[in-house]
């Protein structure tokens, strides 16, 4: 709670990420963009009906994963 963010959903935490983050730089745009495909992705799969992720997108998605959890990492070191 280092940044004082309260949010109730899921949505709450995608809104946030691209205000405090995202538009004050301390994440790039693409970061913002990702994390909002795979936010869509996760909530597809879960409330969709006949979705699926299958691993060829998985193997291109996982790359950008890394790097992102990365830079969430070094934000929280700050």
């Amino acid at each position: 709670m280092a940044n004082k963010i309260v949010v109730k959903s899921h949505e709450g935490v995608r809104q946030m990420l691209g205000k405090h983050f995202v538009l004050t730089g301390q994440l790039s745009v693409g970061m913002g963009k990702f994390y909002t495909l795979i936010f869509n992705k996760r909530s597809s799969g879960d409330y969709e009906d006949f979705i699926n992720h299958d691993q060829k997108t998985v193997d291109e998605l996982y790359p950008y994963a890394l790097t992102f959890i990365n830079s969430i990492d070094e934000l929280l070191k700050k």
